[in-house]
């Protein structure tokens, strides 16, 4: 008998990811996972909730983690992955900080997430005051930015419309999967939906810095209503 009765809720099995876009798995390199025995077992987590590809994202900012570098991550990267056996298949890319001056990078060395795509941030205290240079400096490279978790940048909220101006100008979005169970607050989640249902997400990623986090976002449901433009993004 046909239910008239919808489900308020929808959970992470339903969306039918495969690729994580956005983690910090990479051991004792930033904020994230601090040693290799911790990422292995989310790894195993992830393989298990049907991940196939980890796009490892490393902080790249001068300020907070002076000693990362393209190459100096790649050299961690390749030792990280002789010890650490998975059936994932495991890649490396970076999270980028605009910082200013960061638009006067060499913006050709960047650690993409995939051909032709770079993951840049800002921070969740103020705007970065030379995003539009980045974005600029990013397209002029032959590159796309791809903005993380613009549903974090709070500062926002109340000028929706800065989300119209950013992706005008060229910008694709990645969303937190965390920021569906609005643990970011109202605000947060205003963001997340206005985004969403212009069709502006582009990503998915976990943002994953522990195994509780990973854990959090495999188990805990988040709004129905949100499902079929996620499983649009997925891939």
């Amino acid at each position: 008998m046909f239910s008239l009765f919808r489900p308020k809720t929808a959970g992470f099995d339903q969306i039918g990811i495969r690729t994580d876009w956005h983690c910090h798995l990479l051991p004792r390199v930033d904020d994230g996972v601090q040693d290799l025995g911790r990422t292995v077992r989310i790894l195993d987590d992830m393989r298990r909730a049907g991940y196939h590809t980890i796009v490892h994202t490393p902080h790249f900012n001068p300020e907070l983690f002076p000693a990362n570098t393209e190459d100096s991550m790649r050299d961690a990267f390749e030792r990280y992955r002789e010890n650490a056996p998975s059936t994932l298949e495991l890649k490396l890319a970076g999270e980028y900080m605009v910082y200013d001056g960061f638009e006067k990078r060499d913006m050709s060395q960047l650690l993409q997430i995939e051909p032709g795509k770079v993951l840049i941030e800002m921070s969740y205290l103020y705007p970065s005051a030379t995003m539009e240079q980045a974005i600029f400096s990013i397209l002029m490279a032959g590159l796309t930015p791809v903005i993380a978790h613009p549903e974090r940048y709070l500062y926002y909220a109340d000028t929706l419309d800065r989300f119209d101006r950013l992706h005008e100008l060229g910008a694709q979005f990645q969303l937190n999967l965390l920021s569906l169970q609005g643990v970011y607050g109202p605000k947060s989640v205003q963001i997340l939906e206005y985004i969403l249902d212009k069709g502006w997400y582009s990503y998915l990623g976990t943002d994953t810095h522990s195994v509780h986090h990973f854990r959090g976002i495999v188990q805990n449901p988040f709004k129905a209503k949100y499902l079929p433009q996620l499983q649009a993004i997925a891939r």
